[in-house]
């Protein structure tokens, strides 16, 4: 149920699209080099009708890169992480936000990775709000649970509720889930 734009994110992986489209550039950048088994394609005109979209497509965004020099290697290296650098950023970009945050994510803390593995686990489901102890996940998932926190009996039992519930006050913020993690896994209960 987590949206795989909150997974790309925290994994810190391309999205299949974002990655497929950066290794055919990638490749079309080194089939402009002259000793690259397939040069013969990149000094070929366009076929007449494109059908089918080929490596010719990505001409506007190779070619100036193709024309710097990359028979230095050097330059070549340098077009190959300014292809990465792009799918990235345009990757980034085109994420949807954080459901819990209403933002995009920040980066999550390096030191979460010192906290036991089942503390990590909890963290990463309540940054999807797809978490069993929270009811109204539970409520989501099965007939006959109640939304309402057990603690305070008002609001919906959601992520954003635990920070601010009457009945356990903390001053811990949502965004210590990811910020402070060993302050987030000690602070408010998910029920």
């Amino acid at each position: 149920m987590a949206h795989t734009d909150h997974l790309h994110t925290e994994t810190k992986l391309l999205p299949v699209k974002y990655h497929s489209e950066l290794l055919a550039k990638q490749y079309w950048l080194s089939c402009h080099r002259p000793h690259h088994p397939c040069h013969h394609l990149s000094t070929e005109s366009a076929p007449p009708r494109n059908m089918k979209g080929t490596l010719q497509k990505y001409n506007t965004e190779v070619l100036p890169l193709a024309d710097e020099g990359i028979n230095n290697i050097e330059i070549y290296f340098d077009c190959l992480r300014s292809l990465h650098t792009q799918a990235v950023t345009e990757a980034i970009s085109n994420y949807t936000p954080n459901r819990v945050l209403g933002t995009p994510p920040p980066d999550i803390s390096p030191l979460e990775s010192l906290l036991p593995r089942s503390f990590r686990t909890t963290l990463a489901q309540l940054r999807t709000g797809h978490c069993l102890p929270l009811k109204l996940y539970m409520a989501r998932i099965t007939t006959g649970v109640s939304d309402v926190c057990p603690e305070c009996g008002v609001a919906p039992h959601s992520v954003e509720h635990l920070f601010n519930c009457s009945a356990h006050p903390t001053q811990l913020t949502i965004q210590d889930l990811l910020g402070q993690p060993s302050r987030g896994s000690r602070g408010p209960k998910p029920g």
